[in-house]
């Protein structure tokens, strides 16, 4: 699709100014253009949902949807988080699960391995991981309890007809499958306790009940991972602390790094999420009349707070991603962004 779409803007721009010209730059701000505003009217319609939920729920980031021809397939190593060798795993240490937004406390490699977009997410009560690719799709998510499991959205889509559940086994733990239609395919449920204190639910595209929990078998529970993001939060108003982490990794450019939010809240359910995203290519940093620290913010809506930090354009939602932070907490959360590392190598975040 985007391959035709430069081909028209080409033919379009070159009829119109009479010379060669170059759409790459056009395109990448349009594609940065939808992509944002198709995830804030996501964003708000996901804040319905965490209004009811807000203590089990996490950040939800969408997946870019299509590939270009010329999209690489990554490879799993690409795609994981750096390992965490000096913290346990979800079966040693069972009641940290969904409290540490900066750990995930298992490892998805087999999973992971084929697919071009993985999303992680950690904190406000459960960890996850969502991975797109040529193989399919698919979400696996950890908690402590059933209630945090049944508060996380769906993000797979299906025909909305859940059939009634079954027993099921994945490896030598109980458990329980349904499966919902999906045009020609089954979206699989699969729940169950890999350990005393934990559930695990595996939400994926298969054939047979047998394919959906031989997969879910394949999680492993004997190790951790670090949630990390390439940016540091120094300013948070009294009382506020991290809650949730949440990373895609995938090609974007000539970067792996395609997104990642950190979340903020206090103890009054009040909470704030601040995203980065690569700046799109050829556009210049607008300047806004908002400080933000030693930045200049802008306002994106009523809602919403922009700024740009090379190599980033940062976001802080108040609301649909957030509620109960003033504009003025919300500039000075944004106040306190740092950059770190390598945009290109997680193990420096």
């Amino acid at each position: 699709m985007f391959s035709d779409l430069d081909q028209q803007l080409t033919a379009t721009l070159q009829h119109r100014a009479g010379g060669d010209v170059d759409p790459t730059p056009i395109v990448e701000q349009a594609r940065h253009r939808g992509r944002r505003l198709r995830m804030r009217r996501r964003g708000l319609i996901a804040g319905g949902v965490a209004a009811a939920c807000v203590a089990v729920t996490s950040v939800v980031l969408v997946f870019p949807t299509g590939r270009g021809s010329d999209d690489p397939i990554m490879p799993a190593a690409a795609l994981m988080l750096p390992e965490a060798s000096e913290r346990s795993g979800a079966i040693a240490r069972p009641g940290e699960v969904g409290v540490d937004p900066g750990t995930v406390h298992f490892s998805t490699e087999a999973l992971v391995d084929g697919a071009e977009w993985a999303t992680w997410s950690a904190g406000r009560g459960s960890e996850s991981v969502e991975f797109r690719g040529p193989k399919g799709q698919a979400r696996f998510a950890l908690a402590r309890s059933t209630t945090a499991l049944d508060g996380l959205p769906q993000t797979l889509s299906s025909a909305g007809r859940p059939q009634p559940r079954t027993e099921a086994r994945v490896g030598d733990r109980p458990g329980v499958a349904w499966f919902d239609p999906s045009g020609d395919r089954k979206l699989w449920f699969v729940r169950w306790q890999p350990g005393d204190g934990l559930w695990a639910q595996l939400d994926i595209y298969a054939t047979t009940q047998d394919e959906a929990t031989g997969t879910a078998a394949r999680v492993r529970f004997d190790s951790a991972h670090s949630c990390v993001v390439p940016f540091r939060l120094g300013s948070v108003p009294p009382g506020g602390r991290l809650l949730g982490c949440s990373v895609t990794l995938g090609p974007s450019r000539d970067s792996r790094f395609v997104e990642a939010s950190l979340v903020v809240g206090d103890d009054t359910g009040r909470w704030l999420t601040v995203r980065a995203q690569p700046a799109p290519a050829g556009n210049d940093a607008r300047s806004g009349d908002l400080v933000a620290g030693p930045y200049r913010a802008r306002r994106q809506g009523s809602d919403v707070l922009e700024m740009t930090v090379r190599p980033c354009v940062v976001e802080a939602f108040r609301k649909g991603w957030g509620s109960g932070y003033t504009e003025e907490e919300g500039l000075t959360i944004l106040g306190g962004y740092r950059p770190t590392g390598d945009l290109d190598r997680p193990d420096t975040w």
